[in-house]
Formats: structure tokens, sequence, C-alpha cells
């Protein structure tokens, strides 16, 4: 039989859609599938931080290991003095915490900083930045800061936020590269970011309930838990207020109001810092 060639119909391999709608199904599709493996990595991750020991995550995270303090330290006789009265405070609010938390062991540092914060940074370490000094009035007030940093120590919150950024950041090395896009890059760490605030947010509201606890517990009245929220108000009334949705932390005026609420309940008469401690704001 002679093979006689036939034309193929028109069109018999064009797509009825659009290719640009083609290409945006795909696009979001691979993205929504990104976003939904980062968020079960990340939640992997949380889940498992709590079958690492505390002493563990203290040797790893040690000044001799994977130390993670982002300022220097101040090292001056009046930076040392500083030191030794936060530390002094930390280990009496850590003693009547509950024996639940005995496996904890806290180091503090002064970072030679003006800027007004305090962090927890994984493996135990509480860094209190020099600047914060000039933002509370009593022994108290940096009592509340501590223990909340103690807090997010006791929930393993530092380690579990490392964990989650570590899985987070080898994901996207892996599936982006050396080479990838550094923009897609961006666009993708971002909505991982934002996807994870209420975690934040949520640590941030608990911490404050523990430490006010803390607080009581310790001084036998709640006094002084609102003096570091009530300048960063006074500050934000400067610089603008930044979105709930958008910040780490809970809205400043939703915690000073729990804050002022609990000190009414539990009102005492506050602990002065020593004179040092005022000294040593002068030099800030």
């Amino acid at each position: 039989m002679k093979y006689t060639p036939v034309q193929p119909p028109e069109g018999i391999n064009v797509a009825v859609e659009h290719p640009l709608k083609s290409f945006v199904i795909l696009t979001a599709g691979t993205i929504a599938l990104i976003v939904i493996t980062i968020l079960a990595l990340g939640l992997a991750a949380d889940y498992l931080v709590k079958y690492i020991p505390v002493e563990y995550e203290q040797e790893l995270f040690s000044k001799d290991g994977m130390y993670l303090m982002p300022f220097a330290t101040d090292d001056s006789a009046e930076g040392i003095q500083v030191k030794e009265y936060v530390q002094n405070i930390v280990d009496q609010l850590h003693s009547v915490s509950g024996d639940e938390f005995s496996d904890h062991r806290f180091q503090v540092e002064i970072a030679n900083t003006n800027e007004v914060n305090a962090f927890a940074v994984p493996g135990g370490h509480i860094v209190v930045t020099k600047g914060l000094f000039s933002s509370i009035e009593s022994e108290n007030g940096l009592s509340m800061i501590l223990a909340h940093e103690m807090a997010h120590h006791y929930e393993r919150h530092p380690l579990r936020s490392t964990g989650r950024g570590l899985v987070v950041s080898l994901f996207l090395l892996t599936i982006l590269g050396a080479d990838g896009s550094s923009f897609l890059q961006g666009f993708i760490g971002n909505t991982a970011s934002i996807t994870n605030l209420a975690f934040s947010r949520q640590q941030e509201s608990d911490s404050d309930d523990f430490a006010s606890k803390l607080l009581i517990k310790f001084y036998g009245h709640a006094s002084g838990a609102a003096e570091f929220f009530e300048y960063i108000q006074s500050e934000e009334s400067v610089i603008g207020d930044i979105p709930s949705f958008l910040s780490t932390h809970p809205a400043t005026d939703d915690r000073i109001s729990n804050l002022i609420e609990v000190e009414k309940n539990n009102a005492g008469v506050k602990k002065p810092l020593p004179v040092f401690i005022n000294d040593y704001i002068l030099n800030i």
C-alpha cells in the first residue's frame, strides 16, 4: 500500500488556554508547594527541639562553640559590675522559678551598644544592652525584662527559632542553589517570615505572662512589670507605630494594658536601682 502524507490538522498542538494563564497557574502552584513545605519543615523542627537535652544546647552554644552574640560585650570595670548585679538577679529569679526548670543555667552578657534591647540567645545566654538601663526606673522593671527572657529559654523559644531558621535556610539553598534568583529567594524568605510571625507573637505573650507571675513569686507583687513597655510606647509615639500583624511582638498598647492590670491586682513597693546603675546610665 502506498503511503500518502497527510497534513496534520490546524492547531493540533496548541492548548485551548492562553499560555500566560498556564504559566501563572504553574508558578502559583510551585510557590504554594514551597510555602507549605517550609511551614511543614518549620513545624517539624519546632516539635523536635523538645527532645534536645538542655545540657546539649548549652554545650553547643557555649562561648567555645556556636556562640551567637551579635554585639561586643562591655568589659569595662563598670560594665563588669553591672553584669555581676544582673547575673545575681537572674540567679535569684531562677531559684524560685520551679524544679521543672532546674536543668537550665543562665549567663548574662552586657552588650556595649546604646540600643535599648534585651534578648535570649540559645544556650542559656541573656543579652542586656547598655542602653536598656535608660529605659527602666527600678530593679523590679529590670527583673521583669530578665524574667521575660528567662521564660523564652524555659520554653526553648531561642532554640526553636534557630532550628526553624536553619531548616528553612537549608531547604531554600537546596531548591534554589547557590546561583538561585535573589529576587525569588528573597520573596520566598519574606513569605516564610510572615507566616511564622504568629508563633513569635504568641511566644512574647506567654513570656510576659510567665515573667509577671515570676515577679510576684520573687517580690510578692508585680509593680514595675510595665515599665519597659511604657518606655517603648513613648518611643513609638516618636517613630510611629508598627502594625501588630507585621510585628514579631504583640502590640505595645495591649501588653501595657495586660501588665498594668496585673500590677493593680498585685501592687507593692518597687525596689530602686543601686547607685552604680544610675551612674552607669549617665555614661550612655
